[in-house]
């Protein structure tokens, strides 16, 4: 099975600690994130567990249901088993299917019977989980590896640039059934309409609509392009902006081609792409978002000039039709719209450089990675990015007083722009390596400030 297997992550540990508590508990997050390989260690540590997969072990939904009838019925005798539970949304009737089960719970006094649900779509499992548990269950929300968990996986304990590179550049090489974005996107898509038809209570904003895989990939590298911070729709939608981008970071790098050969790469791959992007809908454009934030893929920041008109919640009130949304150009505007996995960014390029792609990561390129993956640690709601008609920036301010700016290099205190926003009792600005507080601004180098912003700090640091 390889080293990879035997890894366990903290989620693993998060299971553990939560099932010797309590008798029901769901697993969630994203499809291909390591859920499986966890519900199969913890089959190996448990002697009474039980591993079912659904999608695959079962033949009919007629087996499905006399599955649900034994598992009923094992909790009514009280039996001592771990129930095991993957891919969950294959249930035939999966609401009514776990709702059946929280019936049994409160039915009945039961100690020894204890189950734990899995699946990829994690706006519906923890719909259906708190309408047949109430406050009797336990939700884990499980990820994609982590920076300290490539660092445990690697029994490696420094903490630095370097380590950080080496994360980003090949956390892909540890999912070794990753194929690529599309095929990811195609079985994300699969599976949620599988799983709302499935379902008999409508999934509230769950529903994919008409978008396919292509709208998602063409949502997703607009996203891309956009590189946070253009305000002009025109450079936007301007194919030669990227491929001069993409030229530039990697302008460095001896890939066997020039940088004219580059640029005449990158359009040519993408002028498909931008040519349905500027084809789509305003609708459909919001409804590829949605789906892509379900995901967990991405995340909304709203972008303003007057934090004292900020909505806190306005990220998730984005595909509302009362929102004041209603073409592209205001959306990507006012929203900085930003990949949560460095594992998609660094995907997304390769696919543009093919065989060209270098083995170590142009610095700029880094510093979006960055951006990007602090953006999907940090909280996206009670938050806003600041940003006037001059280009003055605060990447990340909260309304409750706090701000970052991120950047990958020293830079100096003085040249950030906190003092833009009233009442700020707390300024962070990243740095490449400077750790110190400059007048009342506390500068941390960016890959310490993501180790402690991450799950599974606490593997490394009893190693260290």
């Amino acid at each position: 099975m390889g080293a990879k297997y035997s890894f366990k992550r903290h989620m693993y540990y998060e299971i553990k600690d939560a099932i010797d508590k309590n008798h029901v508990g769901f697993l969630l997050g994203p499809r291909k994130c390591g859920k499986t390989i966890c519900l199969k260690q913890l089959k190996d540590y448990y002697k009474n567990a039980v591993y079912v997969d659904v999608k695959s072990e079962f033949n009919s939904d007629e087996e499905k249901r006399r599955f649900i009838s034994q598992v009923v019925k094992d909790i009514k005798d009280d039996k001592d088993v771990l129930y095991l539970i993957d891919e969950v949304t294959y249930l035939d009737c999966p609401d009514k299917a776990i709702g059946k089960i929280g019936d049994a719970y409160s039915e009945c006094d039961n100690d020894n019977t204890k189950i734990i649900f899995a699946g990829s779509q994690s706006k519906a499992l923890d719909q259906w989980g708190h309408s047949s548990f109430a406050g009797n269950t336990f939700f884990i929300k499980s990820d994609f590896l982590s920076y300290p968990e490539w660092l445990a996986y690697k029994g490696i304990t420094d903490v630095s640039e370097s380590t950080y590179i080496d994360f980003i550049s090949h956390t892909k090489d540890f999912y070794s059934d990753f194929v690529d974005i599309k095929d990811y996107l195609r079985g994300c898509l699969d599976e949620t309409v599988i799983s709302n038809f499935k379902s008999i209570e409508y999934v509230i904003d769950n529903d994919p609509g008409e978008i396919d895989t292509e709208m998602l990939l063409d949502t997703l590298y607009a996203s891309m392009i956009s590189l946070h911070n253009h305000s002009s729709y025109e450079k936007f939608q301007d194919s030669n902006v990227f491929a001069k981008t993409i030229a530039n970071y990697f302008a460095t790098e001896d890939l066997g081609i020039t940088d004219e050969e580059l640029k005449s790469r990158t359009v040519e791959f993408l002028s498909d792409r931008y040519s349905r992007f500027k084809q789509m809908s305003v609708h459909d454009c919001k409804k590829s978002l949605q789906f892509l934030s379900n995901c967990g893929l991405i995340t909304f920041t709203l972008v303003t000039d007057n934090p004292d008109m900020v909505d806190p919640y306005v990220t998730g009130k984005i595909l509302k039709d009362t929102n004041d949304i209603f073409n592209k150009k205001d959306l990507f505007i006012k929203y900085n719209v930003t990949m949560n996995y460095p594992m998609f960014y660094v995907d997304m390029v390769k696919s543009v450089l093919g065989e060209q792609m270098p083995s170590e990561l142009p610095r700029q390129l880094v510093g979006n990675i960055m951006e990007c993956h602090v953006r999907g640690l940090l909280p996206n709601t009670g938050c806003y990015e600041y940003r006037d008609g001059d280009g003055n920036e605060v990447d990340y301010v909260t309304v409750g007083g706090r701000a970052i700016e991120f950047s990958i290099t020293n830079k100096d205190t003085r040249d950030t722009k906190f003092k833009l926003i009233p009442n700020l009792h707390e300024k962070i600005l990243l740095t490449k390596n400077k750790s110190t507080t400059i007048h009342d601004v506390k500068c941390i180098p960016y890959y310490k400030y993501i180790f402690d912003s991450s799950i599974g700090k606490e593997m490394v640091e009893k190693n260290g």
